[in-house]
């Protein structure tokens, strides 16, 4: 075992401190819009019972352009025909 073998990783395997991403990159996959490339925040509440995701795409991007018209079309359905 590492922890065995390595004093300073047992050390800092007892502080048990993880790192918190509060901010990401990330690719959705939407059935119709296809791939969206957003960004990602993390808010906590102050007891961190709670996490709030807020998602954004940058300006002028294609993203954008499809998440407005996605806010446009909001759930219609067009058929082929």
């Amino acid at each position: 075992m590492l922890s065995e073998r390595s004093p300073e990783f047992a050390a800092l395997w007892e502080l048990h401190e993880v790192g918190r991403r509060f901010a990401d990159h990330k690719t959705l996959l939407h059935p119709e819009l296809g791939e969206l490339e957003v960004d990602c925040q993390a808010l906590f509440t102050e007891d961190r019972s709670q996490a709030l995701l807020v998602l954004t795409a940058a300006p002028r991007s294609e993203t954008e352009r499809r998440l407005e018209l996605l806010r446009v079309i909001g759930s219609e359905q067009f058929s082929a025909g």
